[in-house]
């Protein structure tokens, strides 16, 4: 019941996200966040973590404010003459457990500003970024903290992993 109710809280606050606040939209969008909910829960697997609603808070604050932020910065940088832009690819040593959380990170990744996971190989992603010279380490490290706190693992996490350096 805990996860079809944190299922349908998720869902709900998603559909007010996609209609822009609508109360009219509800008419659809009341049965729609249901179904989700319900097959949520009856396609779960087994799974050694559970969202965690303040996870949740703080991962969707620093997303937006992120997301802003590296949109402006995308933008000036192309509407610069000239184009100060520096590519990397980035090695970057993945500490979350293998699963969902692992790979809600790299998707993450995908949808921040300026940032792309390449490739993936064992607990290495390699993230092209659009200026190497940015302290993209640190982000990722936090960002990495925001997913693993939203991801409550029964696992211990390994935070002084060494590898990650700028």
């Amino acid at each position: 019941m805990q996860r079809f109710v944190t299922n349908l809280i998720i869902f709900s606050c998603l559909w007010i996200l996609i209609s822009e606040g609508r109360a009219d939209s509800w008419i659809v969008g009341g049965p729609v966040v249901m179904l989700a909910a319900v097959a949520a829960v009856l396609l779960a697997t087994d799974h050694d973590w559970r969202l965690s609603l303040i996870g949740f808070l703080y991962f969707s604050v620093y997303f937006i404010r992120s997301s802003f932020l590296g949109g402006l910065d995308i933008a000036r940088r192309s509407l610069h003459r000239r184009l100060p832009i520096n590519p990397q690819l980035i090695k970057y040593n993945l500490r979350l457990p293998s699963g969902t959380p692992r790979v809600f990170f790299m998707n993450v990744v995908n949808l921040l500003p300026g940032t792309v996971s390449a490739d993936v190989r064992d607990s290495e992603l390699l993230v092209h970024v659009i200026d190497g010279t940015q302290p993209i380490i640190q982000e990722l490290e936090k960002l990495e903290h925001l997913v693993a706190n939203l991801f409550v693992t029964k696992s211990k996490i390994n935070w002084n992993a060494e590898g990650n350096t700028p």
